[in-house]
């Protein structure tokens, strides 16, 4: 694996936190634009989501493992990004760093996109690159959903682009913002958590998506619909309602009306559509937990 010299490209400490689960070619993929960076990283956090597709056995391998700003941490369970990141952040902070670099397992960063994520550091304490073909979240408080509008976007020309969120997908934090807000909740697992974590940094800061902060994705743009997934996003609804609650943002009204749709599309009109027996199934478990508190990682 091909590394360039960074070391005059040095300034604030940055540490990477990558999360990972039984994706161990795309790991490797993304870490070659991670260990490529124009702007050197501190250091860098791999953090294994219990995977069992033998990721410790490649990385070592690779030699990985034994490069002195690599750390590789293994958690005992899969918690989801939600938990996963949370761990991974709070890790990072141990090293005292002026920034914490956000990174899932299945995406790759152009080599000067930190660099160009910290070109905004004067604007911005939540920093977020931008994905081709992807067009820039705006957080709905009213509903308690994410809207994806082309104007909001880069479409008008501007080099970045200001949000109210952002999700796990390269987002840079500053220490101080952290310190505020905490770390990811866990609660979540997977759907609506980096969302939710992305609105509560908007309180603080002004988020901001960068154009020339690129990063590729390595899988298809579209994931498949899976029970598990409608389950979570039902399930989910009643922890972003505890959050807008919170912050003395909730409409009950709004909220509710587009809870019951939510309800209605996927037991009905998804489930047909993706002849799903078990997806009704997965919607009124959804309820029955996220009604009742229970927000474990889903089996």
């Amino acid at each position: 694996m091909e590394i360039v010299n960074n070391e005059s490209k040095k300034k604030e400490k940055v540490v990477a936190v990558i999360l990972t689960h039984n994706r161990k070619k795309l790991l490797l993929e993304g870490l070659k634009g991670i260990f490529n960076q124009t702007y050197l990283l501190e250091k860098i956090i791999i953090l294994d989501s219990n995977s069992t597709d033998g990721t410790y056995e490649i990385l070592k391998e690779e030699g990985i493992i034994d490069r002195l700003n690599v750390e590789y941490v293994k958690l005992k369970q899969n918690k989801g990004p939600s938990g996963g990141f949370a761990k991974g952040i709070n890790l990072a902070m141990k090293e005292n760093p002026d920034w914490v670099w956000v990174l899932d397992d299945d995406i790759s960063p152009k080599e000067d996109c930190l660099e160009s994520l910290m070109e905004y550091r004067n604007i911005s304490s939540c920093i977020a690159p931008y994905r081709q073909g992807k067009t820039v979240p705006f957080f709905n408080p009213a509903i308690g959903i994410t809207s994806h509008s082309k104007n909001l976007s880069f479409n008008n020309g501007k080099e970045f682009v200001f949000s109210n969120t952002c999700c796990f997908e390269g987002m840079l934090l500053n220490a101080n913002l952290i310190n505020k807000v905490g770390v990811p909740d866990e609660r979540f697992f997977q759907v609506y958590g980096d969302t939710i974590y992305g609105f509560i940094c908007s309180i603080h800061t002004n988020i901001i998506h960068v154009k020339k902060a690129f990063i590729c994705r390595l899988l298809p743009e579209k994931k498949p619909l899976t029970n598990r997934r409608v389950y979570l996003s039902v399930r989910n609804m009643f922890l972003v309602k505890e959050y807008l609650k919170k912050y003395n943002l909730l409409r009950s009204g709004f909220f509710n009306l587009n809870f019951i749709s939510i309800i209605i599309y996927y037991s009905t009109f998804m489930a047909v559509k993706s002849r799903s027996i078990g997806m009704p199934l997965a919607v009124i478990k959804g309820v029955l937990d996220g009604y009742g508190g229970k927000f474990f990682p889903p089996k």
